[in-house]
């Protein structure tokens, strides 16, 4: 618990829950597709959850069974479920290819969940929040994107704003909108976070360097771009710095992006720097130790196919095990 925060305080994640559709091969050689929970802002809830970070998911969950799956995980979880909305709309579902270096997920939604939900029809922040996260497809999609981005805008005078783009480009149907939309964002964010990848699906050509800087200058407390396999790079309005990546056997990278965002805001909680003043205080120091356990749950996350999110008790066993290993004999 962050000092000096009231005992109900949480981190409130606004956003997509989809069932992802993995490839798989069967012994027999056949293609198939196995489900798994996923959708990014459903995602670093339940990794907040899972590591004991107080978070809450407001979004609208389906009654069908896979909807029914959602809660339950989310619940085990501990994650407060106070402002989620329940309907009859199907579960959307994406199907994902991972023969690219990136993950592709063409999102089939029958129901329109994603591009209509609107957080302002379906109540309000519970009165503990303190962070308002989101991010993703839905950014894109109209007029849900609209909403989301309304309702994010209207919050940032009371709450803390976490932006993670993760870009998903076949919900893009109008770059220049969409861009100017994640400006609008970046304007009243606290913590903003993309991928090399989302930032070159933006704008072709221009540097990570280029968009922390142009962040910091929109007065962006923390940025962070992540570079795959070469680490991560993050600059507050005062310092810059670069971690190089973990070298890991890769199952998938599915969910990694969500993982590291699940383990930064999880760090930063707990030092009590996940406001803008707390953040202007950050030192060095502290500033790699987020990064260093973004890196770590998302690490945890990509050894394994699909996105499964780790318990703090997994990441404590992991910890133990290295020590053991590296240990002198």
């Amino acid at each position: 618990m962050v000092t000096g925060v009231s005992p109900n305080a949480m981190i409130v994640t606004c956003g997509e829950a989809v069932v992802d559709f993995l490839p798989e091969t069967d012994a027999d050689g056949h293609r198939l597709f196995r489900p798994v929970l996923g959708g990014s802002l459903y995602n670093v809830a339940l990794g907040l959850g899972r590591l004991g970070i107080p978070a809450a998911y407001y979004w609208e969950l389906s009654t069908d069974p896979f909807g029914e799956w959602f809660t339950r995980e989310l619940e085990a979880a501990g994650v407060a479920l106070d402002c989620l909305a329940r309907g009859a709309r199907p579960s959307p579902l994406a199907f994902v290819d991972l023969s690219g270096p990136e993950p592709h997920f063409q999102i089939v939604d029958a129901g329109r969940i994603m591009s209509t939900f609107d957080p302002t029809t379906s109540g309000r922040l519970p009165d503990g929040a303190r962070v308002l996260h989101t991010g993703s497809a839905i950014l894109a999609l109209e007029p849900g994107g609209a909403a989301i981005e309304a309702f994010v805008r209207a919050a940032a005078s009371g709450v803390s704003i976490s932006l993670d783009f993760n870009v998903r480009p076949p919900s893009v149907s109008d770059l220049v909108s969409y861009r100017a939309r994640l400006d609008r964002l970046v304007s009243v964010a606290t913590i903003v976070k993309a991928s090399a990848a989302d930032l070159a699906f933006l704008e072709p050509g221009t540097t990570p360097e280029a968009f922390l800087a142009r962040w910091r200058a929109a007065g962006v407390p923390l940025g962070i771009v992540t570079l795959g396999a070469n680490g991560a790079i993050a600059a507050t309005r005062s310092a810059q710095l670069r971690l190089p990546g973990h070298t890991l056997r890769l199952k998938d990278p599915v969910g990694a992006g969500d993982a590291f965002m699940t383990g930064l805001l999880a760090r930063l909680w707990e030092i009590g720097a996940v406001t803008a003043d707390g953040l202007a205080d950050l030192d060095a120091a502290g500033l790699r130790s987020a990064l260093e356990a973004a890196q770590e749950v998302a690490a945890f996350v990509c050894r394994r196919p699909g996105a499964v999110f780790p318990w703090r008790a997994d990441l404590e066993a992991e910890r133990e095990a290295f020590k053991e290993r590296t240990a002198p004999r």
